[in-house]
């Protein structure tokens, strides 16, 4: 486990998140903390984890801006951060023996409203994905071996669309490394069903490989105009819209109320789709006009016949 060490894991969360008391007792949260742990592991890859693992438990003190150093902080920071909000969620009731209890003192402290409970959670949820960013920025600029040899990096070489930029280029993504990490699958599925289909085996090949050339950058710059639109209208379909950032969703909601208490109404969901799709059917025409284009042998034939007025005939 990657806290705890020398029994300090209750002040290395406080260290981490900042709203945990130091006094707390570790083993309280500890299954939320193996819990987090696993869901880490499968955003990052287990060799990412075993390498700041390692790290953690050898050393005693060490270099603190050394890579490895930083990157127990980057994987530890996330994991506290996802097991506290876990932790919180299930210790707004005591379980006992005579049942589950609210206990409140009166003339000190209340219990929270709902919508407050909504407002926190959401916050806190904020917070982990600002951690899981961090962490992603950092691998992407630390290069470290673990990271550049991870199936994640390797599906990513298969995608037309192959860093965040590129991506936010056609749909803003609050420069969030984490939606982008999430969204390679669905893109790698819009390559195989829509965009292989309109460009052909020879120009998809080709286009997965980088070899581009001036014959197909047409059509290989209409392809990264579909790619993300139609991913995001994939993802938010099987998934939610509560997945994008929450800037985005803001613009959508009409009840949105400062934060994502309650249910995201499902006005929001069809508002963004069909802007999308709108958006989507554009960018696909586009492609094919480029494809068409390239493909149709009578596309340089005239309309019209250049007739010889001094001729006494004419060709229709």
């Amino acid at each position: 486990m990657i806290f705890n060490k020398n029994d300090n894991g209750a002040r290395e969360i406080q260290a981490l998140v900042g709203v945990y008391f130091q006094s707390n007792d570790f083993s309280v949260i500890e299954s939320e903390i193996h819990s987090a742990t696993r869901t880490v592991r499968n955003l990052i890859g287990a060799e990412i984890l075993s390498r700041a693992e390692r790290y953690y438990q050898s050393q005693e003190g060490g270099d603190k801006s050394s890579v490895d150093a930083q990157l127990v902080r980057a994987v530890q920071a996330p994991i506290a951060q996802l097991a506290m909000v876990r932790f919180y969620q299930q210790n707004i009731l005591s379980h006992e023996d005579g049942g589950r209890k609210v206990k409140i003192h009166e003339e000190s402290e209340k219990m929270p409203w709902q919508w407050q409970y909504d407002r926190d959670d959401q916050a806190l949820l904020d917070k982990y994905h600002r951690t899981l960013d961090e962490l992603y920025a950092f691998l992407e600029e630390s290069h470290i071996d673990e990271w550049e040899n991870s199936p994640f990096r390797k599906r990513l070489a298969s995608c037309f669309i192959k860093d965040l930029d590129t991506f936010q280029a056609v749909f803003p993504l609050e420069d969030s490394p984490r939606m982008f990490y999430i969204l390679v699958p669905f893109m790698l599925e819009v390559q195989d069903r829509i965009i292989h289909p309109i460009v052909g085996e020879e120009a998809f090949e080709r286009m997965k490989t980088g070899d581009i050339g001036k014959e197909l950058a047409e059509q290989f710059a209409a392809a990264k105009l579909c790619i993300p639109l139609y991913a995001v209208i994939t993802a938010v379909k099987r998934m939610s819209i509560k997945i994008l950032p929450t800037m985005i969703v803001r613009r959508f909601s009409e009840s949105f109320q400062g934060g994502r208490g309650g249910n995201i109404d499902d006005d929001a969901t069809r508002k963004l789709l069909r802007m999308l799709e709108q958006e989507a059917i554009e960018a696909k025409t586009e492609l094919q006009k480029a494809v068409t284009k390239r493909q149709n042998p009578a596309r340089d034939i005239a309309l019209i016949p250049n007739n010889d007025p001094s001729k006494k005939y004419c060709t229709t």
